[in-house]
């Protein structure tokens, strides 16, 4: 049984909503943040005042914007995580090797977080790359999530999925859920995932789970155009590869914590 849900304070709410609305926006006036708030103007401002006095939100030319202390804060969580700092360039060579887009991810609420990314000499899709950086994907949409989910025990999947469900990005993706978990049984069989073409037409990627005794970390995976990502090649040497990429991760993170 879930535990029941903690109370929350709505003004802190409020406020961690107030910076959504200054990072979807690359910044917004007091006026324009109420109304995306549905709140006051006065109240607005006394949010945005607040964060400002504590240094996480400054005043240019009439609006506001997120502030450089979020920076530090960003760079002391990512210098701390133990699957970046064992990943980082793990994945760098990873591309390096395959001449493809490499990916680093880790799960958090639920939801695939990249910790860090690295372009092969023949990698597409920069644009998209980077917007993956920005943003927490749901898990199904790709190699590495599905890599993450399928290696967790059934009844944590089966909790994600029910509370973010399986939306869909193409009429690739996979939203049925007892597809998912018979795709699942393959992915543990075989050691790693593949994401055919469910997240951008026209691109496949193959990812594998980050894990050692003490647990799960996360996944690393390698993307391309299905013309040189084919089955043959997903099945043989870039499986391989990616699987082999997350294996010297998981001893990396074992020897950083025997530390």
């Amino acid at each position: 049984m879930k535990d029941s849900a903690p109370r929350t304070l709505s003004t802190v709410e409020t406020t961690c909503k107030v910076i959504d609305v200054l990072e979807e926006n690359n910044g917004a006036t007091v006026t324009e943040v109420a109304e995306s708030l549905s709140v006051s103007p006065g109240g607005a401002y006394n949010h945005l005042a607040t964060l400002a006095n504590e240094g996480y939100v400054v005043k240019k030319d009439g609006q506001y914007e997120l502030g450089m202390k979020f920076l530090n804060k960003g760079r002391h969580v990512i210098d701390n995580n133990v699957v970046y700092r064992a990943g980082k360039e793990v994945t760098e060579n990873l591309a390096e090797e395959t001449g493809e887009f490499a990916h680093l991810m880790t799960c958090e609420h639920g939801r695939g977080v990249f910790l860090h990314k690295s372009k092969g000499e023949r990698g597409i899709s920069k644009d998209f790359n980077e917007m993956k950086l920005k943003r927490h994907d749901y898990l199904h949409w790709g190699s590495t999530g599905k890599a993450y989910l399928a290696h967790l025990p059934p009844e944590e999947a089966r909790e994600i999925i029910e509370e973010h469900g399986l939306p869909s990005m193409n009429e690739n993706t996979i939203t049925d859920p007892e597809e998912l978990f018979a795709e699942f049984e393959t992915i543990r069989e075989q050691g790693y995932a593949i994401n055919d073409q469910e997240e951008i037409i026209g691109t496949r990627a193959v990812g594998a789970p980050i894990e050692n005794d003490k647990g799960l970390y996360g996944a690393i995976s390698i993307s391309g155009p299905k013309s040189r990502f084919t089955f043959d090649n997903l099945h043989a040497e870039l499986s391989d590869k990616v699987l082999e990429a997350a294996n010297i991760i998981s001893v990396n993170i074992t020897t950083l914590q025997n530390q």
